[in-house]
């Protein structure tokens, strides 16, 4: 019977070995630790080692490097379980002699494969062990591999096969998630024919009833009348930030260099022309430009100018569209000395329908920012927000490459 020792500082994980491993006939033994895992290794005969990287005492790495070591134990195959978050971990590997990995989270049938496979490998080189080193540098640092070809060849191919089962898990995620999205697309269609036909008839008869019945209704019915008016008009707007929200997730980004100084520039024109009674002084740093969707992008500073002109509507306004540098990238931000926020709330920001002002301070519908942050996501991008009550709010945004 094939004997497996299995070094895991887990409990469940161990457990779960265990009766994945038992089921097909292998006998078990476990290891808390790297240290228990080699005390283990000097008192009986295994025919494989499989153990966790991370573990108190003794790491796996040193676990299978002290097993390679020792002319006792060497021919016993190693394989390391761990996540392959990073390529250095197929080069410790290499350094410390593993004969394969097997990355987490894996499906039994993976890992049963994967120990037939490294048991008829250790079959195969039995004949002779050549031990020759080799020094290689990666990543500025410098390691000793003493791997046959074979271990090397077992591990490249394990860590291709990995590759290649994560590029299908992608392909499935990205298959169901253009599924999702045709199905939101046909939804907002729905939602676009099916409640704005009634809406529509509604406005259309409140104005008929206003124009030419408002002089039989006295002064409460006239009020009633407004607002139903007022309600109907909110609902269509409500309806058309929503189609704008769920339209940030169908559409396709194309990129191109986008000049932002002349696309904030116009943006405030047109808003300056909209609210003539409402004068701001606007600067805007020149020679602001992104690789962004230039469609995007415009819907991005319609709301984020829109919001600070809105926002400034009690106070000289000031608003400036600028960037500044650090930590390597490049931060873009429209800054204003309105109305502000409490930083308490800011998480719920940019939620849907989430709104930090009260109708009667500021007219919206709290879908803006929510579509913004979508965009900026979709783009690779970070957003975030700082503000403090009547002092005014900056919203900031990265737009990788």
């Amino acid at each position: 019977m094939t004997r497996v020792l299995v070094v895991e500082d887990s409990a469940t994980q161990a457990a779960e070995l265990r009766l994945i491993l038992e089921s097909e006939g292998y006998e078990i033994e476990t290891a808390v630790d790297g240290a228990a895992g080699l005390e283990l290794l000097t008192r009986a005969s295994f025919d494989l080692v499989l153990t966790d990287i991370v573990m108190p005492n003794l790491s796996g790495y040193e676990l299978c490097r002290a097993v390679k070591e020792d002319a006792r134990t060497l021919h016993i195959p190693v394989i390391i379980v761990t996540t392959l978050s990073d390529p250095m971990d197929i080069i410790q590997g290499l350094e410390c002699g593993a004969d394969n990995f097997v990355t987490k989270p894996y499906e039994p049938e993976q890992l049963l494969a994967r120990i037939a496979t490294i048991l008829e490998s250790r079959r195969l080189r039995r004949a002779g062990m050549l031990r020759v080193g080799i020094e290689i540098l990666f990543m500025g640092k410098t390691f000793l591999i003493t791997s046959d070809k074979q271990q090397v060849l077992d591990l490249l191919v394990s860590t291709f096969e990995d590759v290649v089962r994560k590029n299908r898990e992608l392909i499935r995620s990205k298959a169901a998630l253009e599924a999702a999205n045709k199905e939101l697309e046909a939804f907002s269609y729905s939602v676009s024919h099916d409640l704005r036909a009634p809406l529509r008839a509604v406005k259309g008869f409140t104005t008929i009833l206003a124009d030419e019945y408002g002089g039989r209704l006295d002064e409460i019915g006239l009020e009633y009348l407004a607002r139903v008016q007022d309600a109907t008009r909110r609902m269509s707007e409500l309806i058309d930030d929503l189609l704008e929200l769920a339209r940030m997730t169908c559409v396709a980004v194309e990129k191109s260099q986008v000049d932002i100084t002349k696309l904030a520039r116009d943006v405030a024109m047109e808003l300056s022309a909209a609210n003539p009674e409402h004068p701001v002084a606007l600067v805007v740093e020149d020679g602001l430009s992104a690789l962004a969707d230039a469609r995007l992008l415009r819907v991005v500073f319609d709301n984020l100018l829109g919001n600070a002109w809105k926002f400034t509507a009690r106070v000289a306004a000031r608003i400036e569209v600028g960037r500044s540098h650090g930590a390597g990238e490049c931060v873009y931000f429209v800054r204003d000395n309105g109305a502000g926020f409490d930083m308490k709330r800011a998480s719920k920001l940019f939620s849907p329908f989430q709104r930090l002002h009260s109708d009667r301070e500021f007219s919206g519908t709290g879908v803006g920012l929510a579509t913004v942050q979508r965009i900026i996501h979709r783009h690779g991008g970070r957003i975030w927000a700082d503000a403090a009550v009547g002092r005014g709010a900056t919203i900031c945004f990265t737009l990788p490459g």
